[in-house]
């Protein structure tokens, strides 16, 4: 059923952004990471950019996993517990697609970290 209520759109949004947090392991290590990455950012002096591409990096790669979680979930409801060649595809294709965001930010975050890094060492 459509949500009549603004109010409801959003408390079913943040009730699926809990619900991935409590049951998906994957979500908590993206959290674990980006909280450590804009500590580090906090320590490294970063500027307003290097914040903006951080935060556009750490959203893609919560939105893909949030994506990733839902296309399991209806992969399982439509498939249950047979398996299926084409539900496998499209687990490992959405798995694909969160790990290929998580290497991107990681070589985002060595672009914008190691120099900072270099410079503190040094």
């Amino acid at each position: 059923m459509k949500n009549r209520h603004l109010s409801d759109s959003f408390r079913c949004a943040f009730r699926g952004i809990f619900q991935a947090f409590k049951t998906e392991r994957n979500i908590k290590l993206h959290i674990l990471a980006m909280v450590i990455v804009l500590m580090l950012a906090g320590y490294l002096k970063c500027d307003k950019l290097d914040y903006i591409i951080l935060t556009i990096t750490i959203t893609i790669v919560i939105i893909t996993e949030l994506l990733n979680t839902a296309i399991e979930y209806t992969v399982d409801l439509v498939c249950g517990k047979k398996y299926n060649q084409l539900g496998k595809y499209a687990k490992d294709i959405a798995a694909g697609a969160t790990l290929l965001a998580a290497i991107g930010a990681v070589i985002i975050g060595c672009i914008l970290f190691v120099p900072k890094i270099l410079n503190v060492l040094t």
